[in-house]
């Protein structure tokens, strides 16, 4: 009787260990579906020679690429207002809905993957908005209406 009793405390545990990262595989499956053709057709790239951008998919491990999966849900989740600048796009969110340590997180991870892009961190005072500003060089726009979905 007591093996029976060990065994269901063994199952249970490993229950609540598997439920993590089921619900992480879940997530990242989730999101990934939600990805348009396109941005999918440009993470497969890791380079595109005719336009000098490309997504290193190899700067990630798969637990980096899990939580950076996650983190894009939320910025893109909070995302109310995008600007067009001259070189890139500007991004203000939701207040609430991603902190400034998310943010700088995301940006970390990022540059990683996507070299080309820079960033820029705002968060105005008080008590005023959080944003992100992304640029780069020629043809960047191009990219990033792709890969980030802005129309």
């Amino acid at each position: 009787m007591n093996g029976r009793l060990g065994y269901g405390k063994s199952t249970a545990a490993m229950g609540l260990i598997a439920l993590p990262l089921i619900a992480v595989f879940a997530l990242a499956a989730w999101t990934l579906r939600r990805a348009n053709p396109v941005r999918a057709a440009m993470r497969e790239q890791t380079t595109t020679e005719t336009s000098g951008f490309y997504c290193n998919l190899k700067a990630l491990s798969l637990k980096e690429r899990a939580r950076h999966m996650q983190l894009t849900y939320e910025i893109e989740r909070g995302r109310v207002e995008t600007v067009e600048m001259a070189n890139g796009f500007a991004f203000r969110f939701q207040d609430g809905t991603i902190s400034l340590a998310e943010l700088a997180e995301w940006v970390s991870a990022e540059r990683k993957c996507c070299p080309f892009f820079d960033f820029e961190i705002e968060l105005q005072g008080n008590n005023g908005s959080l944003w992100l500003k992304l640029r780069g060089k020629d043809g960047v726009k191009a990219f990033m209406r792709s890969e980030f979905g802005i129309r």
